[in-house]
């Protein structure tokens, strides 16, 4: 949240040129540029925690087999590296989509603020909570179903225990 905070406001309130530009496009793009700054850190020690965790070993039997470095990574270590990864990137991916509500803070047009300015309208149900329940339900069968897929696909990995 503080990332996303920070990118929006801290070009035009410091160094007084707002990039971002006006309205909702430039919100659009202050979000996206936040979060994938934010979620490619966290992939990136993901990527790197998962080549350093495969065994010195294997790389030492693909030399004696007489590949190539490229090919050491390619068919051996890279293989093992995404076994390995999928568990935290499922979490990083579902994280993800949890933290897109949070680009309501600087007031980006999204599922909870369109929720919010349906309850505010005079569609005859003005005031009544439904549109946000209905927007909880939309965020819990969305990641019911990412939490379903990605736990499928680790099992596909798991083919070792």
């Amino acid at each position: 949240m503080i990332q996303l905070l920070i990118i929006y406001y801290f070009p035009g309130l410091v160094l007084h040129n707002p990039i971002w530009g006006g309205g909702e496009a430039g919100r659009f793009a202050a979000a996206s540029v936040a979060f994938i700054f934010n979620y490619s850190c966290y992939f990136s020690e993901i990527y790197r925690g998962g080549i350093q965790g495969v065994p010195v070993g294997q790389q030492e039997a693909g030399l004696v087999l007489g590949m190539t470095k490229s090919q050491i990574f390619f068919k051996v270590t890279l293989l093992q590296m995404i076994k390995r990864i999928v568990p935290p990137m499922s979490n990083e991916i579902i994280t993800l989509v949890k933290d897109t509500s949070l680009a309501r803070i600087i007031a980006l047009q999204e599922i909870i603020w369109a929720g919010q300015a349906f309850m505010k309208g005079s569609n005859g149900i003005s005031g009544q909570i439904w549109p946000l329940f209905f927007t909880a339900v939309y965020y819990l069968i969305f990641n019911g179903l990412l939490t379903v897929l990605l736990g499928k696909l680790e099992d596909k990995l798991n083919y070792f225990r």
